[in-house]
């Protein structure tokens, strides 16, 4: 089974980025070919609303977006890892996740038997995940896939965050016994 991991972060080596490679951990030691993908480094326009995914079956515009679609197609478990910005996830995550109209688009009437789930931190003692969780659930029903859950860390804006990668890794065994159950 593979899982992709899609970290949301610009910041290398921030919350985010942990909480992804703990996931990761977790999930190769029980098995899983597990791809860290970094969307910040890569080249990726934003969703023009064209609608030619819907008339050609593809999304027209040529980047490096056809990596994590290519991702996805193969992975069984997606986890979406982003940072709360302004009670919101990253703009880069939301660009990824506008990206996938195209697949809206072909999993209307099946489902897609991926997982999907949500790693983020937030700095404050009480950061606000609720509009996070709403687009990632979202974007997991708009796929019409199984939403896995959320591991949520807070008060990462402290000195000691070795609960970011402790939760992560803990929540990552969780995914890889919902995933490998439903095979």
């Amino acid at each position: 089974m593979k899982a992709t991991l899609i970290v949301g972060s610009g910041r290398m080596g921030g919350n985010t980025e942990i909480q992804c490679e703990a996931v990761a951990d977790a999930l190769a030691e029980d098995g899983f070919e597990v791809e860290i993908i970094k969307p910040y480094w890569m080249d990726i326009e934003h969703c023009s609303s064209c609608d030619r995914c819907f008339s050609e079956g593809r999304c027209h515009i040529d980047d490096d977006m056809g990596i994590i679609y290519d991702a996805f197609d193969s992975s069984e478990l997606i986890v979406l890892g982003s940072p709360v910005y302004f009670s919101g996830p990253s703009s880069i995550i939301k660009q990824v996740i506008d990206r996938f109209q195209l697949f809206w688009h072909r999993n209307q009437e099946e489902r897609t038997g991926k997982t999907i789930a949500l790693v983020s931190s937030g700095g404050s003692s009480n950061p606000r995940f609720e509009s996070i969780i709403s687009i990632c659930r979202a974007f997991a029903l708009t796929l019409n896939a199984k939403w896995g859950g959320e591991c949520l860390v807070e008060n990462t804006d402290v000195w000691d965050t070795s609960n970011v990668a402790k939760e992560a890794y803990r929540f990552g065994k969780i995914l890889s016994g919902k995933v490998k159950k439903k095979f």
